[in-house]
């Protein structure tokens, strides 16, 4: 690589990095929020925060990266121009063709990281945070009892006579519950022990010498079923609902926790998962991994100054472009999930349009002698603004 390739590289990922960080802290420190309430609320470390918070970062990394690199270059291009330091360039026969090609590997390389985000990072990361909000609500048994005190959560009711000092161990349990249509629970033991299988399982509740007794509802005699059912036992195992726990579901029952392959490859999908789901899940990912391909195309003729001219509207053009185009993508994969389009038409021809564009700019850029009058009408329109909101501001005060 020359070296002018690496100092135009170098001069894009400055800002691109700078905008990645920024970008993460702002959409973490918005999410970041609902977590703290809701792990405070459960009684939760603040490890778990983070911990939480971590398996977000594939998400919104796969939001921000593209964004970033296309203001990198944005910004990077625009500075050169700025400076003049791209008509050196042009002088010595570097011309914008050739300042492309750097910019077309950054671009690929961009993608293909994108590709692991979106298509295997971010399905594993999106059902560990689903598995970590199911495990978190599931501690407050632990978290909130008390000796010799009633606690009522989740329709169950449950008091013990003792707590050790590792708040892990209980002597003299009693527990209620309002199950299901079997009738109420009563569960009691001479002692039990919370048992913690890991995050992807609640915690659980091990009783010893104890007995369960279960209490039909109204009417349970009519059809045959006894008044009531006392069970002695040595070992009983409890989520705190006078049943066996339930273990977290399995990964790929929501489209977006499977991996590309998956979505590619297997054919036998959790019930409730539909074809044009897939559909749309699969294109859609394909889609926006591509269209980072694009984006040097479009942000290079952006961010070239005009010369002799007092405003330059490449940013606020660029960045228009780019969330109009974002949200006809969002859209078109929202009619492909509802089967109301193929993706041919809901997700390619957005994605043609765009590209089509795009290269049709640069080369028009790259050929053509820029016009110094083309923004006449933009510059008209800012300058009539900027009397209007003068004229309003001395009457607002």
């Amino acid at each position: 690589m020359k070296i002018l390739d690496r100092y135009l590289l170098r001069q894009s990922m400055r800002p691109m990095g700078a905008t990645i960080l920024v970008s993460l802290l702002a959409l973490l420190a918005e999410r970041a929020l609902s977590v703290v309430d809701l792990v405070i609320g459960w009684r939760g470390s603040l490890l778990v925060v983070f911990e939480m918070l971590s398996y977000l970062i594939p998400h919104y990394m796969g939001l921000a990266l593209p964004a970033a690199f296309f203001i990198g270059i944005l910004f990077a291009y625009a500075r050169l121009s700025r400076e003049a330091e791209l008509d050196a360039m042009n002088a010595g026969g570097f011309g914008l063709v050739q300042m492309v090609r750097p910019l077309a590997w950054a671009a690929l390389a961009v993608a293909l990281l994108h590709v692991l985000l979106v298509g295997y990072l971010q399905p594993y990361s999106r059902y560990a945070y689903r598995a970590s909000v199911h495990a978190v609500t599931n501690v407050s048994f632990q978290s909130l009892i008390q000796a010799d005190r009633f606690v009522t959560l989740g329709g169950t009711t449950y008091t013990v006579d003792s707590i050790d000092d590792t708040g892990s161990r209980f002597g003299r349990i009693f527990l209620y519950s309002a199950a299901d249509e079997r009738g109420d629970v009563i569960v009691t033991a001479r002692e039990g022990e919370v048992i913690d299988h890991g995050i992807m399982r609640p915690l659980e509740l091990l009783l010893q010498d104890g007995v369960q007794q279960i209490l039909p509802r109204a009417g349970a005699a009519e059809t045959g079923t006894p008044t009531a059912l006392t069970l002695k036992f040595r070992r009983f195992t409890t989520d705190l609902r006078g049943r066996e726990p339930d273990i977290f579901r399995p990964r790929g029952e929501d489209e977006r926790e499977l991996t590309l392959d998956e979505l590619l490859f297997d054919r036998t999908f959790a019930d409730g998962i539909q074809p044009v789901e897939v559909e749309a899940e699969l294109n859609g990912r394909v889609v926006r991994s591509l269209s980072i391909l694009v984006l040097p195309f479009l942000a290079l003729p952006l961010s070239l100054g005009r010369r002799r001219a007092q405003r330059s509207y490449g940013f606020i053009v660029g960045i228009t472009i780019l969330v109009i185009y974002n949200q006809i993508v969002k859209t078109g994969e929202g009619l492909v999930d509802n089967g109301v389009t193929p993706a041919a038409l809901g997700l390619w021809l957005p994605f043609a349009i765009f590209t089509s564009l795009s290269l049709a700019a640069f080369f028009r850029t790259a050929w053509k002698v820029p016009d110094p009058a083309r923004h006449r009408g933009f510059d008209r329109m800012i300058e009539l603004l900027q009397r209007l909101v003068a004229r309003r501001l001395p009457s607002a005060s």
